[in-house]
């Protein structure tokens, strides 16, 4: 009993810090679609430059989910994570210093990829390692405190930019710098979990790779990823620059997005066994792709906001649980998780730069356009896995 007692408090402790570990994240890496038009309008770059920087967080984001699939096999998962972290405040100090050089920012986004990857992938395989629903209710509050970090973050820039015009996003950099740094202090000395007593390539379990639940989860992760990096990346921009909403409006946006985001978070936590993932699955992919195509066909503030809020909620426990759907097959392994991160970066990688793309050729509502066609994506994606998955399901 008492051994049962102390393993629990230890699960206690590190789910505590991963959940403050991964809002920090969030505070950190979501609010680069809200510095977007503060970056265009002080160095003056377009739609594809401003594409091709988000893109940059996305390939940062892909090369360190492929390193840290291994890296912790070599020098243990405390330095890996240690390694990756660090760069995100890094980036916070460029941002913050007002050096408008385009290949010191592509450099910085590539950092905050980095960080936000190797943050991502060990936050993921620390809640692998809980049993039964304890995993599934945690990767629900994870994303929600990675919700709560997304909506402050722009928040502040609200704030901070209301109060001092000119230099108010650099202020926001400096204090996103700050907590990156108390993260980084986080990992090294919270509690880990064991590893495996071998180390290099060849004692890594490759079996999972043989699930079938394992690649259609990952198939649902690409789709969801996909959306939500464009959705996220040009949200702000796409208010603005259409008129729907002005400025200081726009930049709220991101912040209600997310506060949705959270509370849905918290409500599929709730739901955790006493609603099956698979229908809570179906459910999510058609009222996201129902409200975003409302966000996308109005034309004014009211209904815009409502299609808004509407897809923040639907596509608020979509991560978590197709994550959940197939992490069964990865409990604790730190390539598994690694890979199915990778398949739904692959998507974040792609997708913000398309946009900007279609949007510098044809108009950012052309741009837009693309979104819907990925949330449909999704939504097939879901409706494949869970009818793939009932016959082994029954």
């Amino acid at each position: 009993m008492d051994g049962t007692i102390a393993e629990r408090r230890r699960q206690d402790a590190l789910l505590r810090s991963t959940l403050f570990t991964f809002f920090v994240s969030g505070a950190a890496a979501q609010p680069l679609g809200s510095f977007i038009p503060f970056l265009r309008e002080t160095y003056g770059f377009s739609y594809d430059l401003s594409g091709v920087l988000l893109s940059c967080q996305s390939v940062g984001n892909l090369a360190a989910i492929l390193l840290t699939g291994f890296l912790p096999y070599a020098v243990g998962r405390r330095r890996s994570i240690l390694f990756t972290s660090v760069w995100m405040a890094v980036a916070y100090l460029i941002f913050a210093s007002g050096l408008g050089a385009t290949p010191l920012l592509i450099a910085a986004f590539l950092m905050t990829g980095v960080a936000r990857g190797g943050n991502s992938n060990f936050s993921n395989t620390m809640v692998s390692t809980l049993p039964g629903d304890r995993a599934t209710r945690g990767y629900q509050l994870l994303h929600g405190c990675f919700a709560v970090g997304a909506l402050l973050s722009p928040l502040l820039l609200v704030f901070c930019t209301g109060r001092i015009p000119t230099v108010g996003w650099r202020v926001v950099a400096g204090v996103l710098c700050a907590l990156c740094l108390a993260q980084v202090a986080t990992y090294a000395r919270m509690p880990l979990p064991p590893e495996s007593g071998s180390r290099g390539v060849r004692a890594v379990d490759r079996s999972f790779l043989r699930e079938r639940a394992f690649w259609l989860g990952s198939a649902m992760l690409f789709c969801y990823i996909s959306a939500e990096y464009a959705i996220v990346g040009w949200l702000v921009t796409y208010f603005q620059d259409t008129g729907i909403l002005n400025a200081s409006h726009s930049q709220l946006m991101n912040s209600l997005l997310w506060l949705v985001i959270f509370c849905g978070r918290m409500i599929g936590a709730y739901l955790t066994g006493r609603i099956s993932r698979s229908k809570l699955l179906v459910l999510d992919g058609v009222g996201m792709f129902a409200f975003f195509l409302l966000l996308f066909f109005s034309r004014t503030d009211v209904p815009a906001v409502i299609g808004l809020m509407g897809v923040g909620l639907f596509m608020s426990t979509i991560y978590p649980s197709a994550f959940a759907f197939g992490s069964e097959s990865i409990r604790g392994n730190d390539l598994g998780c690694s890979i199915m991160i990778l398949c739904g970066s692959i998507g974040g990688v792609l997708t913000p730069a398309l946009v900007g793309f279609v949007a510098e050729h044809s108009g950012i509502h052309a741009g837009m356009g693309l979104i819907v066609a990925l949330t449909g994506l999704l939504l097939a994606a879901i409706v494949l896995s869970v009818v793939s998955a009932r016959p082994q399901e029954s």
